[in-house]
């Protein structure tokens, strides 16, 4: 399982060893962790929280529509 945010000021740029990938769209980027995001990190990227899975469950995709507008 997946751990899922968008950072909304699109500064997520750690490669850390929990980051699985950074999907970098205008205007915000789509973290995928294997982890969750430690403090800092929400706090520094501006990172929201999508939810925990695979990028294709229901609830991912409506949070990530819900907070960046695009439907994926």
């Amino acid at each position: 399982m997946r751990y899922w945010y968008v950072s909304i000021n699109n500064s997520y740029k750690h490669r850390g060893s929990n980051v699985r990938s950074v999907q970098m769209k205008h205007g915000h980027s789509i973290v995928e962790l294997s982890e969750e995001a430690t403090p800092k990190e929400i706090d520094n990227c501006k990172l929201v929280y999508l939810g925990r899975g695979w990028w294709n469950d229901k609830h991912v995709q409506d949070n990530c529509n819900n907070y960046t507008g695009v439907v994926t």
